[in-house]
C-alpha cells in the first residue's frame, strides 16, 4: 500500500519559385540562380527535439495533492543508446529536399530524437510521421500536411505520444497527435518499509502515457489536427492513474474549417488492497475563428475491486471560436467501485463564442460514480458555453448518477 491519503477534494512566393523553372527540363544556370536565391535560408532545419519518456512525471501526480504521508518515487528508464548520426547533406527537391519535398518518417528501430518526423521541404511538402512517441515533422511554409505524432511506447509507465506537426499557409492540415502508451504493472508487492524515508511500494503503481497534441492548420482553410487519446494503466498490486488526452490543434484563421478534438483520457484500473484508480482528463478541444471549435475529449473510466477507490476523469474544455460554433465539453468518465467509494468525473465545460455572432458549446455530462457496498457520486456537468451578441449560448451538462451504500445524488 502506497503512502497517500485517500480523503480530501480533487484537484520567397510560390509564384517566383515556379517562374525560377524548376521542373524537369530546368537548365543548369536556373538551378543555380535558385539556389543564389536561397542562401539566406537554412539549408538543413535543426529536427525538433524530442524526449521519449517513459516515465510520465509532467503533472503532479494525483494522489500526492493529498495531504497523506504518501512520498514520491520515480522510475527510472535504462538510458537509451546514441543517437544515430544525421545526414550531413539533404537533397534540394524530392524526398527529404530542403526547398521542396516531404519530410521523412522515422523508422520503426529507432531512438530519441531521431523518432521525430522529419520537416517537408522550405516552400512545400508534408512533414514526415512521427514514430515511439517522436513528433511529427512540420509541412512546408507554404503547401502540404502536418506529420502525424508517434504513439508512445508501452511499459509499467506508457510513454507520451508526439505532438502533430502544422500545416503549411494554404490549406495545410495539422498532423494528428500520437496516443499515449499503455502502462502495465503486474509486478509482486512491494510492501512499504515505515524505518525508511523512501517508499518502496511505488514500484506497484502504474501511469498510462499523455496523448500528443495536434498540430495547427494552415492560416488559409487549414484544419487542426486531433489530440492523441491517452494511455490506459492497470496495476496488480498498487495505484493507477490514466494518462491526460492530447490538446486539439488550432484551425486555420480564414475559412469554415474545423479544429481538431481533444483526445480522450487514459482509463485506470487496480486490484490492490487500499488503492486508488484515477481516470486522465479528456484533453481540451482545439480553436477556430469563423469555424467550428473542437470538441473535448471524454475523461477516462477508473475501475476498483477491494476497497480501492476510484475517480473518473474529467471532460475536456470545448474549443472557443469567435464567429462559429464553439466546441462542446467532453463527458466525464465513469468510476465503479467494489467496497471503496466511486466519484464520477466532470463533465467540460463548452466552449466560448467571443465574436459578435459567436455560438457557445454545450458542457459535457457528467460521470456516473457506482460502488457496490461504498459511496457512488456522480460528477457535476459541464457549463455551458456563452455566446457572442448575437450569438447563442450553449447548454448546460447533465450531472453524473451515484449509487452504492448509503445513496447518494447526482
Amino acid at each position: 500500500m502506497g503512502k497517500h491519503s485517500k480523503t480530501g477534494a480533487r484537484s520567397m512566393s510560390v509564384r517566383t519559385y515556379l517562374a525560377a523553372g524548376v521542373t524537369a527540363g530546368v537548365t543548369s544556370a536556373a538551378m543555380a540562380g535558385i539556389g543564389t536565391l536561397m542562401l539566406d535560408f537554412d539549408a538543413a532545419p535543426a529536427p525538433v527535439t524530442h524526449q521519449i519518456q517513459l516515465v510520465n512525471d509532467e503533472d503532479v501526480l494525483w494522489w500526492a495533492q493529498f495531504g497523506g504521508d504518501h512520498k514520491n518515487k520515480k522510475i527510472n528508464a535504462a538510458d537509451a543508446p546514441a543517437d544515430p548520426k544525421e545526414p550531413v547533406f539533404r537533397p534540394m527537391i524530392g524526398d527529404g529536399g530542403w526547398l521542396y519535398g516531404d519530410g521523412v518518417d522515422a523508422a520503426d528501430d529507432c531512438t530519441g530524437t531521431a523518432c521525430n518526423g522529419g520537416n517537408a521541404g522550405l516552400l512545400g511538402g508534408n512533414g514526415g510521421d512521427g514514430k515511439k512517441g517522436g513528433s511529427g515533422g512540420d509541412a512546408g511554409k507554404w503547401f502540404g500536411n502536418g506529420g502525424n505524432g508517434g504513439n508512445g511506447v508501452d511499459g509499467v509507465n506508457g510513454g507520451n505520444g508526439g505532438a502533430g506537426g502544422n500545416g503549411g499557409k494554404f490549406g495545410g492540415n495539422g498532423g494528428n497527435g500520437g496516443n499515449g502508451g499503455n502502462g502495465t504493472n503486474n509486478s509482486d508487492n512491494v510492501v512499504d518499509n515505515p524505518a525508511t524515508e523512501a517508499d518502496e511500494s511505488a514500484v506497484n503503481n502504474s501511469f498510462g502515457g499523455n496523448g500528443g497534441a495536434g498540430g495547427s492548420g494552415g492560416r488559409w482553410g487549414g484544419k487542426g489536427g486531433n489530440g492523441g487519446d491517452a494511455g490506459t494503466a492497470t496495476s496488480k498490486n498498487g495505484s493507477a492513474q490514466g494518462g491526460k488526452g492530447g490538446k486539439g490543434g488550432d484551425s486555420g484563421e480564414v475559412g469554415n474549417v474545423t479544429a481538431g478534438n481533444g483526445g480522450k483520457g487514459g482509463n485506470a484500473t487496480t486490484t490492490g488492497t487500499d488503492e486508488i484508480a484515477v481516470g486522465g482528463n479528456g484533453g481540451a478541444g482545439g480553436s477556430s475563428e469563423l469555424g467550428t471549435g473542437g470538441s473535448g475529449g471524454a475523461g477516462g473510466d477508473a475501475t476498483g475491486n477491494n476497497d480501492n477507490d476510484t475517480y473518473g476523469g474529467d471532460g475536456g474544455a470545448g474549443g472557443s471560436t469567435k464567429n462559429g460554433q464553439a466546441g462542446g465539453g467532453g463527458a466525464g468518465g465513469n468510476a465503479t467501485a467494489g467496497a471503496g467509494d466511486a466519484t464520477g468525473g466532470d463533465g467540460g465545460g463548452g466552449g466560448e463564442g467571443t465574436g459578435i455572432v459567436g455560438k457557445g458549446g454545450n458542457g459535457g455530462k457528467g460521470g456516473n460514480g457506482t460502488s457496490t457496498t461504498g459511496t457512488g457520486k456522480g460528477g457535476t456537468g459541464g457549463a455551458a458555453g456563452g455566446g457572442g451578441f448575437f450569438g447563442k449560448s450553449g447548454t448546460k451538462g447533465a450531472n453524473g448518477t451515484g449509487s452504492g451504500a448509503p445513496a447518494a445524488s447526482g
